[in-house]
């Protein structure tokens, strides 16, 4: 019981800090989530906002790991206002629980101190109604993440 409530708490924390990031950061062009490295932290750093007309062609996230020894990586998303998935190691997106113990490990490898990560190559149009991805790996028992907004293009319709 306690452990859920601690995850409901964790998760509600996480949409807030998401929630304001996409209030407060204007959107951008498409190259932003491209552009970097991006830096993650434990408290989840902000990748910027791009807009979509629902297509997606190979959106992916660099990040540097400034020095950390990554255990796992992860690519999750927050749909809408609350629906919760994650990406698979196979680029698939399924429906998470919300406890971070349950993200599934996508196996991105460290090259030269970065890491790609993949993260949607394809339409979202049916879930083009705001989306939050984060990306994020593990450092023995640390979760650090990034949060990138993904909203509709304005005028463009979804």
């Amino acid at each position: 019981m306690v452990r859920g409530v601690l995850r409901f708490f964790a998760v509600r924390r996480l949409i807030g800090i998401v929630g304001a990031a996409l209030i407060v950061l204007p959107p951008t062009t498409g190259a932003m989530a491209q552009d970097g490295p991006h830096v993650l932290s434990v408290d989840g750093a902000t990748l910027g906002t791009i807009e979509s007309d629902g297509q997606l062609d190979d959106l992916r996230v660099t990040v540097d790991v400034a020095g950390d020894t990554v255990t796992a990586t992860h690519v999750w998303a927050i749909i809408g206002s609350a629906e919760l998935r994650q990406r698979t190691t196979n680029g698939y997106w399924v429906p998470w629980s919300g406890d971070v113990a349950d993200l599934i490990d996508n196996g991105f490898e460290t090259q030269n101190g970065k890491i790609e990560c993949k993260v949607i190559d394809g339409s979202i149009a049916a879930d083009n109604q705001g989306i939050t991805v984060i990306v994020g790996y593990r450092t023995g028992e640390t979760l650090k993440s990034g949060a990138l907004g993904i909203v509709p293009k304005a005028g463009g319709g979804s």
